[in-house]
């Protein structure tokens, strides 16, 4: 299973408990559409959810985290 997501961060945030609850054990995550400066932010706030994010890319100021949820 794979979501895609590009939106700005604050949504990202707010929308971590639901893209938390539809990817499944084992899915992957890709989030764009944020800062460099707000990567940190996000990659804790997914974390509480079990979804293990890091820095896959970053252009311009722009970054793009991708990873996996626990299972």
């Amino acid at each position: 299973q794979l979501l895609i997501s590009n939106i700005l961060a604050g949504p990202l945030i707010e929308l971590a408990p639901t893209l938390a609850a539809h990817l499944h054990p084992g899915g992957q995550l890709v989030l764009s559409g944020l800062l460099e400066n707000q990567a940190a932010e996000l990659i804790t706030t997914y974390a509480h959810h079990g979804i293990h994010l890091s820095v896959s890319d970053t252009q311009a100021g722009w970054a793009l985290l991708s990873g996996r949820k626990d299972g």
